[in-house]
C-alpha cells in the first residue's frame, strides 16, 4: 500500500463532485436512522434508500442473505464509492441487518484544491480526544472480579464528577482492564489539568475499593487471563485465534513469549495481549480520505511518532516477571499476534488499486470484526488479514456520531503515569496535525516539497519500515536514551529533536490563530525539562518520578522501574511475582501521596 498521487485525487474529484457525495450521504444516513428507529427487520430496503439518497445503490454481495457482510455503494460517472457497510452476523451481536449498517463518512472527492469549499475552510487546531487503558488488581496481586471492577467504576464516577472531568470508565476486553476517557481539549495546560484530575479520581477510587490502578505500558502481575464475559469479546477472540492459526510462525512466537514470561501453556494469543496504551483521536478536516492517509503516513510513521512513544514508554513487567532486556514490553507483547503487524498506510477503498475489492473481501471472509478494521488490510505474509492491532494506528471513517466525524487514531502510544508527559505528547499531536493539514492544503499528497524542506522532513518525513521498526525496538530496550534517526538521515537526542520541533512550530503555526507563541514554548520546553533537566539531576526512584516537585516526570521511567525491581532483590527474567507486586505497590503508594495527600 502507498499514498495515492495528486493526479488520482484530482481525477476522482473531477468525476464525482465532493458536494454531491456529501448530499447523498446525509440523505442516506437520515433514511438509515429512520429505518433503525422503526425497528425495520429483514433485508435492507435498498430501493427505498436509493430514493432517499437520490442515486441508485448497489451492494457487493446478496442482501437477501441476512448473515452476509456487505458494502453498500453509489456510483457517479463510473466511479463507485462507499455509502455504508456491515459485518457478518458473527460480529453483530443481537443487532439486525439494518442496525448493523455503518455509514462511511470519509469523502474521497475532497482534495487539496477544494477543501476550502467544505465546512472546514481554514487550517486550525483540531480538538484531540484520547482514551487510556489501565490495569486493575487487588493489593495482594489477585485478579479483580466483575463485581470488583463495577464497584471501582462507580467510585471513579463519583470522584470524577466532583472534580469536573469525564466520569466514565469503560470495560476493556481483558477482565483486569478498564479504559478512561480524556475529555476533548486544546492546549498543554488544559490537557495536563484534565489528566491530573483523572489520576486524582483513579487514586480516590483505589482508596475506596482497595484496588490498585496499574498505569503502566503492560499489565505487570499474574492474572487468571480471563477475558470480559461479553459475546463481542468472545467473537473477537475467536477471530484472532483463527487468523493466527493460519501462520505457523506465530505459533512459535506464542511459545517463545510464554516461556519468556513463565506463562502457562494454556494461554493463547489474546491472553498475551496485555499491553496498555493511550489511543489518540484527532479530527480529519473536510472528512477528506486523502488527508487522513497523508496524516497517518507522516505523523504516525515519522520521527515524531518514534519520539512521542519513547517519551511515554516504561513497563518491563509481564506476569510477575521483569524482562531481561526490555524496559517496555508493550510492542513485544503485541508482536505475539499476526494482527499486530506494522502497517505502512491504511487501505483506501477509493484511491488505491483494487481497494474496494480488498475492503469488501476482508468483510466477506470475516477477517475483520468491524468495517473500519477492514481498511487495515495486509497481505504481506501471502494471506489477506486485518492488522487491527498494528502499533501505528487507524483511520476511522466509521464513528457513529451525529457530527459524522472522522478521525486519525494513534495506537502506538503507551500509557504513562506522568500527566505532564502525556499532556505534552497529546498537544504535540495537535500541533503536528495542524502542520500536516496546512501542508495538504498547499501540496496535496505530494511529498516532494516536504523533502525539500529539511526541517519539516526531519520532523514529519515518513520513515522506511526497517528504520521505523528498528527504532521502536531500540526505544523498547533503552527508553528515552534513544538517539533518534530521522527521515533526513540526521541523528539527535529526543531533547534535541523537540528543541528543533519547537523552533519549527513557531514558524509553521504563525497563521493559526488559536496558538500563541507561549503555547508552543510551553509544550516543548516542558519536554526538554523532562528529558534533559537544566539542573543536571533527573529522577532515579519511583517516588522522585511521581512525587518530587523538582524531579517528577524526569528520568528514564522504564529504567527506574527495573532498578526498583533489582533493588528489592529481583533477578531479571526470573518469575518473581512477589517482587513485581512490591514495585507495583510502591508506584501505587507514590500515586496516593501525590494525589490524595
Amino acid at each position: 500500500m502507498s499514498l495515492p498521487s495528486n493526479q488520482t485525487l484530482l481525477a476522482f474529484s473531477a468525476d464525482v463532485p465532493w458536494a454531491e457525495i456529501e448530499h447523498q450521504k446525509r440523505q442516506f444516513n437520515k433514511a438509515l436512522e429512520a429505518l433503525v428507529d422503526e425497528h425495520h427487520e429483514g433485508a435492507i430496503p435498498l430501493e427505498m434508500l436509493s430514493d432517499a439518497a437520490g442515486v441508485p445503490l448497489t451492494t457487493t454481495d446478496d442482501l437477501n442473505n441476512l448473515d452476509q457482510g456487505n458494502v453498500i455503494l453509489a456510483q457517479h460517472n463510473g466511479r463507485l464509492y462507499v455509502m455504508g457497510s456491515l459485518v457478518t452476523r458473527r460480529y453483530r451481536g443481537d443487532h439486525t441487518q439494518i442496525e448493523s449498517v455503518v455509514p462511511y463518512n470519509l469523502n474521497p472527492s475532497v482534495n487539496h484544491t477544494n477543501i476550502e469549499e467544505t465546512e472546514d475552510p481554514l487550517t486550525r487546531i483540531r480538538v484531540i480526544g484520547a482514551e487510556l487503558e489501565l490495569g486493575i488488581l487487588h493489593g495482594d496481586g489477585q485478579s479483580p472480579s466483575e463485581d470488583d471492577i463495577q464497584r471501582y467504576i462507580q467510585q471513579y464516577y463519583v470522584h470524577a464528577s466532583r472534580i469536573g472531568i469525564y466520569p466514565r470508565l469503560d470495560r476493556e476486553a481483558c477482565q483486569y482492564q478498564v479504559e478512561a476517557h480524556i475529555a476533548p481539549s486544546i492546549g498543554y495546560a488544559k490537557t495536563r489539568a484534565a489528566l491530573n484530575g483523572m489520576f486524582s479520581a483513579l487514586a480516590a477510587a483505589s482508596q475506596d475499593t482497595g484496588l490498585i490502578t496499574a498505569i503502566l505500558a503492560s499489565y505487570p502481575t499474574e492474572s487468571d487471563f480471563r477475558m470480559t464475559d461479553h459475546p463481542k469479546v468472545q467473537t473477537a477472540v475467536d477471530l484472532m485465534l483463527e487468523v493466527n492459526d493460519l501462520f505457523p510462525e506465530y505459533k512459535e512466537r506464542l511459545i517463545e513469549r510464554r516461556a519468556r514470561y513463565h506463562i502457562p501453556d494454556s494461554a493463547h494469543y489474546v491472553n498475551l495481549f496485555r499491553n496498555q496504551g493511550c489511543h489518540i483521536h484527532i479530527d480529519v478536516a473536510g472528512r477528506s480520505e486523502a488527508l487522513s492517509m497523508l496524516t497517518f503516513y507522516t505523523i504516525l510513521h515519522s520521527a515524531t511518532a518514534i519520539a512521542n512513544a519513547a517519551v511515554l514508554k516504561g513497563g518491563p513487567f509481564v506476569n510477575g516477571t521483569c524482562d531481561p532486556e526490555l524496559l517496555c514490553t508493550r510492542e513485544y507483547l503485541r508482536g505475539a499476534t499476526v494482527t499486530g503487524r506494522y502497517l505502512q498506510v491504511p487501505l483506501s477503498p477509493h484511491l488505491s488499486e483494487n481497494g474496494l475489492e480488498r475492503y469488501a473481501d476482508l468483510i466477506r471472509r470475516e477477517r475483520a470484526n468491524s468495517v473500519g478494521r477492514a481498511m487495515l488490510y495486509d497481505d504481506g505474509l501471502g494471506i489477506p488479514i486485518s492488522v487491527m492491532h498494528n502499533p501505528i494506528g487507524r483511520v476511522r471513517p466509521d464513528l457513529q456520531t451525529i457530527r459524522r466525524v472522522c478521525t486519525v487514531e494513534s495506537t502506538g502510544m503507551p500509557a504513562n503515569i506522568s500527566a505532564s508527559r502525556m499532556a505534552a505528547v497529546l498537544t504535540d499531536f495537535e500541533f503536528s496535525h495542524a502542520v500536516i493539514e496546512q501542508y495538504f492544503r498547499k501540496y496535496g499528497v505530494d511529498l516532494e516539497p516536504m523533502m525539500s524542506d529539511k526541517a519539516l522532513w526531519e520532523i514529519m518525513g515518513p520513515l522506511d519500515e526497517v528504520s521505523f521498526i528498528s527504532q521502536q525496538d531500540e526505544s523498547d530496550r533503552i527508553g528515552t536514551d534513544l538517539v533518534l534517526k530521522t527521515a533526513a538521515g540526521t541523528e539527535m537526542t529526543l531533547a534535541e529533536f523537540y528543541e528543533k520541533k519547537r523552533r519549527y512550530m513557531h514558524r509553521a503555526l504563525v497563521d493559526v490563530s488559536e496558538v500563541a507563541p507561549r503555547d508552543i514554548d510551553e509544550v516543548y520546553t516542558s519536554l526538554s525539562r523532562m528529558l534533559e533537566p537544566l539542573s543536571g539531576r533527573a529522577a532515579l526512584t519511583i517516588e522522585e518520578y511521581i512525587t518530587d516537585p523538582k524531579l517528577r516526570s524526569t528520568g528514564n521511567w522504564g529504567r527506574i522501574l527495573r532498578d526498583a525491581f533489582l533493588e528489592a532483590g529481583g533477578v531479571l527474567g526470573a518469575h518473581q511475582p512477589d517482587i513485581v507486586l512490591h514495585v507495583v505497590n510502591r508506584v501505587h503508594e507514590a500515586m496516593r501521596v501525590r494525589y490524595l495527600s
